[in-house]
């Protein structure tokens, strides 16, 4: 391979890294940090709230620790709306 050949192909390699930054940033600030904080505010009243979703963006970014810690969380959430949705009934 010729060396304008191998520049190129290192320079491609770091352009996809660089691209997918901002994406990165998004999930680790936004997803993961603001958006689950203000999805516990309060519980909702629905059990179906899209709050209750599985945030998978945001689990992309979490190690073993905090993801384990975020689905213990939802889950109590989802049985806490559950016990609301069934009492309005």
């Amino acid at each position: 391979m010729e060396w304008h050949k191998k520049v190129l192909f290192a320079l491609s390699i770091w352009w996809r890294d660089i691209k997918s930054f901002p994406g990165k940033i998004k999930r680790r600030v936004w997803n993961k940090r603001i958006l689950l904080r203000w999805h516990r505010l309060w519980v909702r009243d629905d059990e179906f709230h899209q709050s209750l979703d599985i945030n998978t963006a945001a689990m992309i970014e979490m190690n073993k620790k905090e993801g384990d810690s975020y689905l213990a969380d939802l889950i109590k959430r989802r049985e806490s709306a559950h016990q609301r949705d069934l009492a309005k009934r």
